[in-house]
């Protein structure tokens, strides 16, 4: 009987151990899925946070690109103002001294000679002369002087004060007109003179948002 008894317990014992075995093995394989699971679930949630992390400095780079092509763009708008207005005053000097100069000798001179070249181009026996009314009487006395010599009958008309000086021919028809006017010269100019000035004031480091170019 006391045996059997032992033989039974032992049984119990040997099923007790194998139940607990399966036991702390089924508890080892959920811990370890528990742990894989944990782990996967940090490695997503790091990658989500360097991918947020990502779009957030992607998304300042961005604003920040537009921030500094906003701040360009208004340091060329500002410059081209600038620029524009020393052009303007510049533009302005040039033409009051363009004005002065037409009291002088040197622009009589000038003018005689620019006449007397186009009259020897032009095969015309009459045209039109456009001068300023209070024009210096010496050139309008050469200019006719000039003329008479070629046979060619002059037509005085009034030339704006807006062309500064000089004068301009228009055949009697009116079909072509030879603008030799001080405001026409200035204006062919006008190109040139402003990239003059422009690097000129780069040299200075005037010039808004270039001065590093």
């Amino acid at each position: 009987m006391i045996l059997l008894e032992n033989k039974i317990a032992i049984f119990n014992k040997i099923v007790f151990l194998k139940q607990k075995e399966e036991c702390e093995k089924r508890i080892r394989e959920e811990k370890e899925r528990a742990e894989k699971i944990l782990s996967e679930k940090i490695e997503s949630l790091k990658k989500a946070e360097e991918a947020f992390i990502d779009r957030r400095i992607t998304l300042a780079n961005r604003r920040g690109y537009e921030l500094i092509a906003s701040v360009e763009e208004q340091k060329r708008v500002l410059f081209l103002e600038e620029d524009e207005k020393l052009l303007k005053e510049l533009l302005e000097t040039l033409s009051q001294k363009l004005l002065e100069f037409t009291k002088t000798e040197e622009y009589v001179n000038m003018e005689t000679e620019n006449f007397k070249n186009i009259l020897e181009e032009i095969d015309e026996k009459s045209i039109y002369l456009y001068v300023k009314n209070n024009e210096n009487e010496e050139l309008i006395k050469k200019f006719k002087e000039i003329a008479k010599k070629r046979g060619v009958e002059l037509k005085i008309d009034e030339l704006f004060e807006y062309h500064i000086g000089g004068f301009i021919i228009s055949d009697i028809e009116q079909t072509y007109n030879i603008n030799m006017s001080l405001k026409n010269k200035l204006e062919d100019m006008i190109y040139e003179i402003g990239s003059m000035l422009h690097e000129k004031l780069k040299e200075r480091g005037e010039v808004i948002g270039k001065g590093n170019n």
